[in-house]
């Protein structure tokens, strides 16, 4: 699977089938999302998609899988993180009802993918840590700025939190009929994370 995922939009630019059947029933889905969207909004979700995939390749490769973080490299962890977050196609999706009109909701487009993903990371770490899992970035993070864990996960979380605060402001400011979609998103989102037996979160909960 390694080279199906690295070998995936090579093939789909030469209009080759992919080395995996699963990549290419995905191929074919992305341009569904034009139907539901317009050509802005579903370019960007299709980009997102592409760079997961990619994303997934560069998480799964030896030598990124091996590679001794610099304390420099400070940049590293959220650029591999939002590879592999697919936050772009998430945030554009959450305003397909009002699509016809950008301007409501694009400039807290990059806010909106910070929470996405953040939130994640936060909600997720619980059980990494039960796993042992340390390839993520709150690990990542924690490294090149010779921190303990701990103390990012809770630096991870104000961040979340004043994503969240900086969209919800921005888009009522503006009169957006978007903040409906938006407060729905995070309520579900959170939900989602806190419901799923997956995360464990209910460990910590009852």
């Amino acid at each position: 699977m390694p080279s199906a995922l690295e070998d995936f939009q090579l093939k789909l630019l030469r209009h080759e089938t992919p080395e995996h059947p699963v990549l290419q029933h995905f191929a074919d889905h992305l341009s569904d999302m034009y139907g539901f969207w317009d050509s802005l909004p579903a370019n960007c979700i299709t980009s997102a998609a592409l760079e997961f995939i990619t994303g997934c390749a560069l998480e799964i490769h030896t030598e990124i899988r091996e590679i001794k973080l610099a304390l420099s490299s400070t940049s590293w962890p959220y650029f591999l993180r939002a590879q592999t977050g697919v936050a772009p196609a998430y945030a554009f999706m959450i305003f397909r009802t009002i699509s016809g009109n950008m301007s409501h909701y694009m400039q807290v487009i990059a806010d909106v993918c910070l929470f996405i993903d953040l939130t994640n990371d936060v909600l997720s770490f619980y059980k990494e840590e039960l796993a042992g899992e340390t390839a993520n970035y709150i690990h990542n993070r924690a490294g090149v700025n010779g921190k303990p864990p701990a103390n990012v996960l809770a630096e991870v979380a104000e961040e979340a939190l004043a994503a969240q605060n900086r969209v919800t402001a921005a888009l009522h400011a503006c009169g957006s009929e978007g903040i409906h979609a938006w407060v729905t998103f995070v309520h579900g989102y959170v939900a989602f994370h806190l419901t799923q037996d997956r995360y464990r979160l209910n460990e910590l909960l009852s």
